[in-house]
C-alpha cells in the first residue's frame, strides 16, 4: 500500500485535471511524507522523489511561484537532515530559484544566490556577485542582503576580496536585526578577519547573537559557560544554553546536551531519560550519535 499523498499526487500527474494549485498542495503533502520517514517504512515507491521533483516542477510551470521556491529548497537541502529526497542537484536547485526569480521572487534570487555561494559554485559566482549587487542597490536596507554581501565580500565570491568591508557589511546586517550576522562578527572578532582580534568583542558579539537566536551562537556560549572560557564556570547554565541551541535545531548542541545529562558534567545529576531526549533530537538533525559516544568509550 502507497501512501495517499504519494497516490494523489501520481493520479493528478497522470491525468488533465491538475491545475497548479491542485499540484503543488499534493507536492507538500508529498514532501511531508518524507519528512515523516514514510519512505522508511515502504509507503513511498522507489520513484517518489521523481513523482515530488515533477509534480513541482509543473505546478511551477503553471505559475505558482512557491512551487519553484519548494523545489530550489528541495533540490539544495532534501525534504529534512534525515530525509535527503529528492536527491541534491546544485543546477537544479538554482534553476529552480532562477524560475521563481524570474517570476519577481525576491526570495527565488535570494534562494540561487545563496546556494550557489554556498556550494562555491564558480559557474555561477559572477552572475550571483551582480544579481545580489541588483537586489541591494534595491533595498539597501535588507538585513539579509546585507548579510550576504558581507558572505560575498569576505570570500571574494565574484568579486574582489574586502574582509574590512565585509565587516562593514555584516555589522549593518547586525544592527538590522540579524542573527547570523552578529555571529559572523563574533567569528570575524575571534579570528581577527577584517578586524583586530579582541575576545572580548567577539565574546560580546557570541552573546548578543545568542540573545537574538541564533542557533550557533547559542551552542558556543554553551561552551563558554562549559569552559569557563570568558565567563565564570556554570554547568547549569551551560546546559540551559546548548538546550535553546539544540531546539533551535543545532545538532551537536543537542548532543553535548545529552552527554551532559548522560555523566553528569560538572556536577549536574545524572538523567539518563532527558539524556535520550537530546540524543533522539541530535539524530532528528542528521547528528551521529551512537559514533560519537562510541569514540568516549561511551553508550546510551
Amino acid at each position: 500500500m502507497n501512501a495517499p499523498s504519494y497516490d494523489t499526487l501520481a493520479r493528478l500527474l497522470a491525468g488533465p485535471d491538475g491545475d497548479g494549485t491542485s499540484l503543488f498542495e499534493a507536492a507538500v503533502e508529498l514532501r511531508d511524507s518524507f519528512v515523516r520517514s514514510e519512505h522508511l517504512v515502504g509507503l513511498l515507491p522507489e520513484d517518489a522523489p521523481e513523482v515530488l521533483v515533477a509534480g513541482l516542477d509543473r505546478a511551477g510551470a503553471a505559475g505558482v511561484v512557491e512551487a519553484w521556491l519548494e523545489l530550489g529548497r528541495l533540490r539544495g537541502y532534501g525534504a529534512a537532515p534525515w530525509a535527503l529526497y529528492p536527491e541534491p542537484d546544485l543546477d537544479a536547485s538554482v534553476e529552480a530559484y532562477r524560475n521563481a526569480d524570474r517570476a519577481g521572487s525576491v526570495a527565488g534570487a535570494l534562494g540561487w544566490v545563496r546556494v550557489a555561494y554556498f556550494a562555491r559554485s564558480e559557474q555561477h559566482a559572477a552572475e550571483a556577485s551582480a544579481r545580489l549587487a541588483e537586489l541591494l542597490a534595491a533595498a539597501p536596507e535588507d538585513p539579509e542582503l546585507l548579510l550576504l554581501t558581507g558572505y560575498l565580500t569576505q570570500q571574494g565570491y565574484g568579486r574582489a576580496q574586502d574582509e574590512a568591508a565585509a565587516v562593514r557589511y555584516h555589522l549593518a546586517a547586525a544592527e538590522r536585526g540579524s542573527d547570523d550576522a552578529a555571529f559572523e562578527l563574533s567569528v570575524l572578532y575571534a579570528t581577527g578577519t577584517g578586524v583586530p582580534a579582541d575576545d572580548a568583542e567577539s565574546q560580546r558579539w557570541t552573546v548578543r547573537a545568542a540573545e537574538m537566536g541564533n542557533a550557533r551562537a547559542m551552542g558556543n556560549l554553551g561552551g563558554m559557560y562549559a569552559t569557563g572560557r570568558g565567563v565564570e564556570t556554570d554547568p547549569a547554565v551551560a546546559l540551559d544554553w546548548y538546550t535553546r541551541a539544540a531546539e533551535a535545531g543545532h545538532a551537536r548542541s543537542a548532543y553535548t546536551a545529552g552527554l551532559m545529562c548522560l555523566v553528569g558534567d560538572g556536577g549536574l545529576p545524572v538523567d539518563r531519560d532527558r539524556a535520550q531526549e537530546y540524543f533522539a533530537r541530535a539524530e532528528e538533525l542528521g547528528f551521529d550519535v551512537d559514533s560519537a559516544l562510541g569514540q568516549l568509550g561511551l553508550s546510551r
